[in-house]
């Protein structure tokens, strides 16, 4: 039985991991048991104790790691407080999974970074899009039908005017890169200057293939899409908070694969988290690491900085 807490009862928790685990505890019992939660505001954590079923409510993350005997943890915390809560949790031994940048900056992330090699204690990072069921089907069905020559991907958004977008938000996006053609060896990156501006970003894989990436913060709609094209096939991946998220495959001229999530499919499964729960409980619970690790997402969170006007 693995025993697990969740620390960070904000929005996107509430959205996306408290749900997957209180679905993934109900589905197998015998094998993951949700010990605690834990966040500043205790009204929060009970209300995620009460509605996803974690045992125990807590306000100190240290606290709980004394009086119980945890197995590993799902930190979900604000980017600034990432690195010093997971440093702290890794030279304490327990196996942990983190967000996305892993620092607020990457000195940051480069010393946790070092932590993480240094205390060999297992690890992982949320980037969701990597477990995004029908992103997932496109990669490896890519894959079967031969080498990758081309990719263009583009994240969508309305109104989102934050410094450090890139780093912060389309990271999904030049991580999803990575994880569908591999090491990326050569960048570049047009900024349209506006009020807010928009990005256009080439990309070179070691492979010799090529990908580009459009990041458009502000162009009143909500998409996330990738295309994988090779010799004879194209994938078309509609994901993440995409309106109509669908995926379609064409093989020699013709579509093989449509398929769409069911209307009724629930968010943390439809995006991932649910897939990504199991690979962190089943990971501890057959004595291996889990993936993707915080060395493994580094080359990504390090584009991502070098890429981000604000970093």
């Amino acid at each position: 039985m693995i025993r697990l807490a969740l620390i960070g009862a904000g929005n996107h928790s509430g959205l996306n991991h408290a749900p997957a685990l209180g679905k993934y505890a109900v589905d197998h019992p015998d094998l993951l048991e949700l010990s605690a939660v834990c966040d500043l505001d205790r009204t929060k954590a009970e209300s995620f104790a009460e509605r996803h079923g974690f045992q125990t409510v807590y306000t100190d993350y240290r606290k709980m790691l004394d009086k119980d005997n945890l197995d590993g943890c799902v930190c979900v915390m604000p980017i600034a407080l990432i690195t010093e809560l997971a440093e702290d949790l890794l030279r304490r031994g327990v196996p942990a999974t983190v967000e996305k940048p892993m620092g607020a900056t990457l000195t940051e992330v480069d010393r946790l970074v070092a932590t993480a090699r240094e205390t060999g204690t297992p690890n992982m990072v949320s980037v969701n899009r990597r477990f995004e069921p029908l992103l997932r089907k496109g990669i490896d069905w890519s894959r079967e039908q031969g080498p990758l020559r081309f990719v263009r991907a583009s994240i969508l958004r309305h109104r989102r005017q934050e410094d450090g977008f890139i780093s912060g938000t389309a990271i999904h996006c030049i991580d999803a890169l990575r994880e569908i053609g591999g090491n990326i060896t050569d960048h570049r990156i047009h900024i349209h200057k506006a009020e807010t501006p928009w990005f256009h970003i080439d990309l070179t894989y070691d492979s010799g293939a090529a990908a580009t990436l459009d990041v458009l913060p502000t162009d009143g709609s909500v998409e996330e899409r990738y295309e994988l094209f090779g010799e004879g096939y194209r994938v078309d991946a509609r994901v993440g908070p995409s309106e109509r998220p669908r995926l379609r495959c064409w093989l020699n001229g013709e579509v093989v694969v449509d398929e769409s999530p069911p209307p009724d499919q629930p968010p943390f499964i439809r995006r991932g988290p649910y897939s990504e729960t199991h690979e962190f409980v089943t990971a501890l619970s057959k004595g291996r690491s889990p993936w993707p690790s915080i060395e493994e997402i580094y080359p990504s969170v390090q584009l991502a900085y070098q890429l981000d006007p604000h970093k």
